[in-house]
């Protein structure tokens, strides 16, 4: 009996390889067929909210003066690079 499943296990394998091993080689050729593919630098601008915190001075009805901790928001222009791939 254990020989018997040896042999299945071993003809299953086989199978498996077989089918595996043709699907590989196309045309006749023995190996795959290779796309040549380059990438391609691209480089495009995103809009960011930047937040800083600073210190104001501000006066009083007295004309002393006091700080005032506030946080200030403006917008940056940053680069992002990615990497296109481009087929031929």
């Amino acid at each position: 009996m254990t020989n018997l499943k040896k042999t299945l296990v071993l003809t299953f394998l086989a199978g498996i390889f077989a089918v595996s091993g043709s699907s590989t080689v196309s045309a006749g050729y023995g190996y795959p067929p290779q796309r040549h593919c380059k990438y391609k630098q691209i480089t495009s601008y995103q809009y960011q909210t930047r937040y800083q915190t600073v210190f104001v001075t501000r006066y009083d009805h007295c004309g002393k003066p006091f700080r005032v901790k506030t946080v200030r928001s403006f917008t940056v222009k940053v680069p992002v690079t990615r990497w296109v791939k481009v087929g031929y």
